[in-house]
């Protein structure tokens, strides 16, 4: 793991992801928008991460692996679009809202090749 770091992770809807969506969530243009992590351009520099490398998402709720993109986002967050990828990190749990948890999910960045704990 990147050194035991934490982040938090945010989801949400992009404008790409709107626009592969028309021609359904099942097309392979929509499933590259909804699988790859935004994360801070100083992370990626710092951690010697590469545009585009695959790496593996982990949360209490479930692990993914998903291409990373640099960003402008602070240190300590990162941001996925919303969909089935996101879904496996932020799992079902609704805290008795009705609603998981897609703000604030605790995530951990592991390079591909590490092992899964």
């Amino acid at each position: 793991m990147l050194k035991n770091k934490s982040f938090t992770l945010i989801t949400g809807r992009t404008i790409k992801q709107g626009m592969a969506s028309v021609s359904g969530k099942k097309n392979e243009g929509y499933k590259k928008e909804t699988a790859y992590v935004e994360i801070s351009k100083e992370i990626l520099k710092k951690y010697n991460l590469e545009e585009d490398e695959k790496i593996i998402l982990e949360s209490d709720s479930g692990q993914v692996e998903v291409r990373c993109k640099g960003a402008e986002l602070s240190d300590k967050i990162v941001f996925m679009p919303y969909g089935k990828t996101a879904n496996k990190l932020i799992g079902t749990d609704t805290g008795g809202t009705g609603m998981p948890n897609s703000k604030s999910k605790v995530v951990k960045i592991k390079r591909k090749e590490e092992k899964a704990n």
